[in-house]
């Protein structure tokens, strides 16, 4: 595959993942909306039932491979950090911080991952980003911004513990960004993504196991359940890991903008969402900023 194809197909995968969380984002708020379920406990569903459905496919695809990360004591800080400071830390403080704020100030700030990974590769890789890479991840912020607050810093809730937990939940995005990348090599997204998403799933069931169910089961309800752990879960981060394999971190961490985007159009005909200027502002900065990093990325 010659690198302006791996750069196009690892960018696309990034922001498909991106709109499939935008997709889940939109069934949860109808889930919460018409069933009043937890977010702990659709955190703890999502990430079990994702676990398994991919945990089977990599079984399926490869039974003789299946245990091989487990066989080395060497991988087990690597895939254990990658779990547990990545894959459950960002659901966790991400819930934490919306709990301590409101939804607009923790996704403000979870999306500060482009920078946190720029200092990664600054200080622990010694890659200086370009300064072309630098504007247009900051293009993108400030498009998140005013496509999620409308331009209005009043709508952000800002207190100490929300901000350590809002800027936390970003760091684990970088922490499962980057840290299993050697672990993907070696054994596959497919499998790699199965044992994070499981293990995760095992870990917030701790704290709300899922058969405490406080919500009416029909089928609608089961529809949105399952439509947030397959394609905003196990498929969103099957896709989002294999564009790790093909493109920078940094990169596929503005990709994944979409998933405001995405949450915004869907809104529209949803919840009659109507759009002011601003906000298409911010869409518009938002996408011209993922193709030119993608364009960049390139060169």
């Amino acid at each position: 595959m010659n690198v302006k194809k791996q750069i196009f197909k690892g960018t696309l995968y990034a922001v498909v993942a991106g709109c499939m969380w935008g997709i889940s984002g939109i069934f949860g708020q109808l889930f919460f909306r018409d069933y009043h379920g937890s977010p702990l406990w659709i955190t703890s569903t999502r990430l079990t039932i994702a676990g398994i459905i991919l945990l089977a496919m990599s079984f399926s695809r490869d039974h003789k491979r299946f245990f091989d990360v487990w066989k080395s004591k060497k991988n087990m800080p690597t895939l254990f950090l990658y779990v547990f400071g990545g894959v459950f830390s960002v659901q966790y403080f991400y819930y934490v911080a919306i709990q301590l704020s409101n939804s607009a100030t923790a996704t403000i700030l979870q999306y500060t991952a482009p920078v946190f990974i720029m200092l990664y590769l600054l200080i622990f890789q010694r890659q200086v980003p370009k300064p072309k890479s630098v504007l247009f991840v900051i293009l993108a912020m400030i498009g998140v911004f005013l496509l999620i607050t409308d331009g209005n810093i009043k709508h952000l809730s800002i207190s100490p513990l929300a901000l350590v937990t809002g800027l936390l939940a970003g760091v684990a995005v970088v922490i499962y960004s980057i840290i299993p990348r050697p672990l993907l090599d070696k054994y596959g997204a497919l499998n790699m993504t199965g044992w994070g998403m499981m293990l995760a799933g095992i870990a917030c069931n701790i704290f709300y196991p899922v058969w405490r169910i406080v919500f009416r089961i029909e089928p609608l309800s089961i529809f949105y359940v399952l439509t947030i752990s397959i394609v905003g879960t196990a498929l969103a981060f099957l896709l989002l890991l294999r564009a790790f394999q093909l493109i920078s971190p940094l990169v596929v961490s503005v990709a994944t903008a979409t998933e405001p985007l995405t949450s915004v159009f869907l809104s529209i005909p949803l919840f009659g969402l109507k759009l002011t200027p601003l906000e298409l502002l911010g869409i518009v900065m938002v996408i011209v900023s993922v193709i030119l990093l993608s364009k960049s990325e390139q060169a």
